[in-house]
């Protein structure tokens, strides 16, 4: 199962969280490079503002999981999202669509909490998604 970094985030955040996620019976965890650069990306901005331990804790966390890279295949498939999702006047981040590809190239389920993740299904029904409330 790919987590997206909402899910991920949110993790870190609640012990609580992770229970309720083994309930509902999620697998394995990974994560793509796309998360890992959000992820990276914020915990290098705390830390640059005098919060180290935020990177810290990523870093080890990311070391101790699958990083899945994005591919040109994913960058096709992105594409093409982002154009079914303009046709409709949908706006998706950027980041968001490209997770999605990820997983649809892998055939993976995505975890989120990010309901425009949804917006995406609805132009691509095959992405098998899994959109926890918070």
């Amino acid at each position: 199962m790919i987590f997206d970094t909402s899910t991920i985030l949110r993790v870190l955040k609640d012990g609580r969280f992770v229970r309720k996620l083994e309930e509902i019976g999620v697998g394995e965890m990974a994560v793509t490079s796309i998360t890992a650069y959000e992820l990276l990306r914020g915990a290098a901005y705390l830390a640059r503002r005098g919060s180290e331990r935020e990177l810290g804790i990523i870093v080890r966390m990311l070391s101790e999981l699958p990083v899945i890279p994005f591919t040109y295949e994913d960058a096709r498939v992105a594409s093409l999202l982002w154009s079914r999702l303009r046709e409709r006047g949908t706006l998706v981040n950027d980041a968001d669509i490209l997770i999605a590809s990820i997983s649809l190239r892998l055939e993976e389920v995505l975890v989120s909490l990010d309901e425009d993740f949804q917006k995406i299904k609805e132009v691509e029904p095959v992405l098998e998604l899994v959109l926890l409330r918070p």
